[in-house]
């Protein structure tokens, strides 16, 4: 299976209508602000869905490593499992398709043994569940947000907590861009949720 990075990334934005369609509607606060907080969060996983499998495309032109097709395929079905999360929160399931994402991404960091530099000495990384158990702890906590959400408990702190993290998660985005735009350094664009503060690999 193959997916155009531009496409995939095309793919997300229909939801992200969905979800500040969400966000205007007269639902309860809660709903409205957990809505924006998935709002927020979609256009950084559209962008990470596109620079990880431009980068399996690159890196694969360079190399033609065999790893590459495996790690390809998980980055792919990430990728899919995160716009079914998505489409479902736009369409109004928010904590079920908040579910969903963080499952996809947990799967991704549970599966993926490999971490993608194209413009590294090396290009090609092993890695492994335990380097990502800072990124896996957060996702964790999220999966529990969402599933308390869908319970019907604690939402307004649910809606707060998520807002939270994802306005201070693109902060850090921001900052990790502007620096990237700036001289270089050693510093290489994140994952969020999933590798962080290395280059984007699809969770």
């Amino acid at each position: 299976m193959r997916l155009s990075p531009a496409l995939a990334a095309m793919l997300f934005m229909p939801a992200a209508v969905g979800l500040l369609y969400q966000a205007v509607q007269p639902h309860p606060w809660p709903h409205r602000l957990l809505a924006i907080a998935l709002l927020l969060a979609i256009f950084e996983q559209a962008h990470m869905a596109r620079v990880d499998l431009r980068n399996v495309e690159v890196v694969g032109q360079r190399l033609g490593d065999p790893r590459l097709k495996h790690f390809g395929q998980v980055v792919i079905w990430t990728v899919v499992g995160q716009l079914v999360g998505f489409y479902g929160a736009a369409a109004g399931y928010l904590g079920w398709g908040m579910a969903v994402i963080l499952l996809s991404v947990i799967g991704f960091n549970l599966v993926a043994t490999l971490r993608l530099e194209p413009t590294g000495p090396q290009p090609i990384q092993a890695a492994n569940w335990r380097s990502r158990l800072d990124v896996l702890t957060l996702d964790a906590i999220a999966l529990i947000l969402a599933c308390l959400w869908i319970g019907q408990h604690f939402q307004n702190w649910v809606a707060v907590g998520m807002f939270a993290i994802t306005a201070l998660y693109s902060a850090s985005k921001l900052v990790t861009y502007a620096k990237a735009l700036g001289p270089p350094s050693a510093i290489h664009v994140a994952h969020a949720a999933q590798e962080h503060p290395q280059a984007p690999q699809q969770n």
